[in-house]
């Protein structure tokens, strides 16, 4: 790894909202599923979430995420129980993406409090459980004739807005994520090879300098 690409990593990660996350839940196409990712790459989420079920049938897709699954963890899990257990002990408020009586336009939700933002299946929306789970409920106001975005359009639209209040109020001026964890990741991307390796050896990371560099 050069010194510029750590350069450029550092640059990244110190804007990264670890805080911030979305919750697919039962999402069936794979270019969705790759587009939403691609967007949490782009607005600065560390990691996003993936509701998929023993059996459920979710096509693979690549070619969209532009290479972004290198930059953002997936996390999968069998059921939103666990899936929630996880952002509920990181103190996220759960929204979810729904056209319902008490839904509220998504510029009037406060997503500078640590969030997990759930959209659901393309075609039936959030499930029933989640509905009852929500913190809130908020949708993208319609001025035409449809009555819901592409889900990856939609969220691309609600990250945008989540980052610009946070950039607002000078959140991303100062790094969330903690140097240790910034230095693992800057190892990881910069070295996936040798980073593979200590994995499957199970092994401590090597310790890289301000440059980047492995410390021998």
């Amino acid at each position: 790894m050069t010194p510029e690409r750590y350069k450029k990593f550092r640059a990244v990660l110190e804007k990264r909202q670890p805080d911030l996350t979305v919750i697919a839940d039962h999402i069936h196409k794979g270019r969705n599923m790759a587009a939403i990712r691609r967007t949490c790459d782009a607005m600065g989420l560390p990691r996003m979430h993936a509701v998929i079920p023993e059996g459920f049938k979710q096509k693979r897709f690549a070619g969209t995420t532009q290479g972004t699954h290198k930059w953002v963890e997936l996390v999968k899990h069998r059921s939103l129980e666990s899936c929630l257990e996880v952002t509920k002990e990181q103190g996220m408020q759960l929204c979810v993406a729904d056209l319902s009586a008490q839904s509220v336009d998504f510029r009037e939700v406060d997503f500078t409090r640590p969030t997990a933002i759930l959209m659901g299946a393309e075609i039936t929306g959030p499930s029933a459980q989640a509905k009852d789970l929500a913190d809130i409920h908020f949708h993208v106001p319609m001025l035409g004739l449809v009555e819901s975005l592409n889900v990856s359009v939609a969220c691309a639209l609600i990250l945008a807005e989540a980052i610009r209040q946070r950039q607002d109020i000078g959140m991303l001026d100062t790094p969330s994520m903690s140097e240790d964890e910034m230095k693992r990741l800057a190892f990881e991307w910069g070295y996936p090879k040798i980073k593979r390796y200590y994995q499957w050896k199970k092994l401590p990371y090597p310790e890289i300098d301000d440059k980047g560099q492995l410390i021998d």
